[in-house]
């Protein structure tokens, strides 16, 4: 039998992606670099054109100071998302490190552009001025992005050698070592508003208007979405979606009545939770859904046709959330109903030491899903310095710059709430997103 061509890739299988693709996430979380990289480049193989694949492994080898293998995938996502401020910005960093000054300026000009008013861009910009040496326009960058410590460094380069200082006459010029860390930062993970470009002379810094015009959102592929948090915190509130609000009228597919009912008018098909249809109008067929069987979701069936369908989910309450081209993670038992217009798929969170795992379904494109809870649910919030701790049993969904890793930690069994019914385990989210909760 002669061999198999390596170039060829081999049949996708999606539980190895989904193997290599948790692993090199946690050993990135980890800062276990080096088997991050090759996890990553493993599931790379399996879906070349995933692109929550590229970013994570983009910021890999940032990390590792791979900076030509960044390139190329940050060329890729940029060219991907021309409107996307963060890839230019990301971009413009790489090609700064490689001493590649005209294409990083072009590339961080260009992220101005889209968002004026973000601050690291200014500072990358500021860098690669003071850097040729153009000292007036690098410290309007700098001071800009607030880096007050480097304008300082920047106007004592700017004065003719020898000079003193006016302000301290006596005392010779003392010159502090020059300690700049620079963090490439991932791609934000949900909504984001394209900014209206403002024309500006090369390197002059676009001063934000008082009140600047929002765009409607730029068409972003919701699957690159998922990123590792690093210190994007000044963007919390757009990168988020708000999982605690109720949409009204936002979907032409779904309406949710007072009384609780979740009303489903679709021209197609659309996934609804078995045992929860109190009434259907139209020639509907109702299917089981191959893809989840076997996980906490299987109980969503897929309605094809053409007609009406009433949910109602006896003691839970329900709550609908309009995606645009973002993503979510839901718990399985928690989803209600799914517009046919969104993409899943299963990524369970594994506890390997007891062989346990919780079903979550991420969910990402352009439409609304309908999530059910037993109470009404806390919309908790995780940050780098505060991450967040919870029982498997409470978890209702999370979205954000956050990684979900299992804590065993047996102290905690006597604190923390459990369900009697079924046993849980603790899991904890890091980095910078939301975690909705029912304990």
């Amino acid at each position: 039998m002669p061999e198999r061509d390596p170039l060829v890739a081999p049949p996708f299988d999606q539980g190895v992606f989904l193997l290599h693709y948790n692993r090199g996430r946690e050993a990135f979380q980890e800062a276990r670099y080096a088997e991050a990289r090759r996890e990553l480049e493993n599931a790379q193989r399996l879906r070349p054109d995933d692109a929550d694949v590229l970013n994570l492994l983009g910021l890999v080898y940032f990390k590792t100071n791979a900076f030509p293998e960044a390139e190329v995938i940050y060329r890729r996502l940029a060219q991907e998302n021309p409107n996307v401020f963060i890839l230019h910005s990301n971009l413009g960093l790489i090609l700064f490190k490689q001493g590649k000054l005209d294409e990083s300026e072009q590339f961080l000009l260009r992220a101005i552009e889209l968002r004026p008013n973000y601050a690291k861009s200014h500072l990358y910009l500021g860098l690669l001025y003071r850097q040729r040496r153009k000292f007036s326009v690098a410290i309007e960058h700098l001071r800009f992005a607030g880096a007050e410590k480097i304008v300082r460094e920047v106007e004592a380069e700017m004065r003719p050698q020898g000079s003193v200082p006016a302000a301290s006459p006596i005392q010779p010029i003392r010159r502090e070592q020059k300690v700049i860390t620079q963090k490439i930062v991932p791609l934000a993970p949900a909504r984001m508003g394209e900014v209206k470009p403002l024309m500006t002379q090369p390197g002059r810094v676009p001063m934000p208007a008082a009140a600047p015009v929002t765009m409607p959102d730029t068409a972003l592929t919701a699957a690159r979405k998922l990123q590792d948090a690093v210190d994007e915190t000044q963007l919390a509130e757009e990168k988020r979606l708000d999982l605690a609000h109720k949409i009204e009228g936002a979907s032409k597919t779904f309406t949710l009545h007072e009384n609780g009912f979740l009303e489903i008018n679709f021209g197609r098909s659309v996934h609804v939770k078995r045992g929860t249809v109190s009434s259907y109008s139209g020639n509907l067929k109702f299917v089981a859904e191959s893809g989840l069987l076997g996980t906490t979701a299987q109980t969503l069936v897929k309605a094809v046709g053409q007609g009406k369908i009433f949910v109602y989910e006896k003691g839970r309450k329900t709550f609908l959330l309009d995606l645009n081209e973002e993503f979510i993670y839901v718990e399985g038992s928690n989803l209600l109903a799914l517009e046919d217009t969104l993409t899943y798929r299963v990524e369970p969170i594994y506890d390997s030491t007891y062989q346990r795992k919780i079903d979550t379904v991420k969910i990402f494109g352009k439409g609304s899903l309908a999530i059910s809870t037993h109470i009404e649910p806390l919309t908790l919030r995780v940050t780098r310095e505060y991450p967040l701790s919870i029982s498997s049993n409470a978890l209702v969904a999370w979205t954000g710059n956050v990684i979900p890793a299992v804590m065993d930690d047996k102290s905690l069994e006597n604190v923390m709430i459990e369900n009697a019914d079924e046993a849980g385990f603790k899991i904890r989210f890091e980095g910078d997103g939301v975690v909705v909760s029912e304990q």
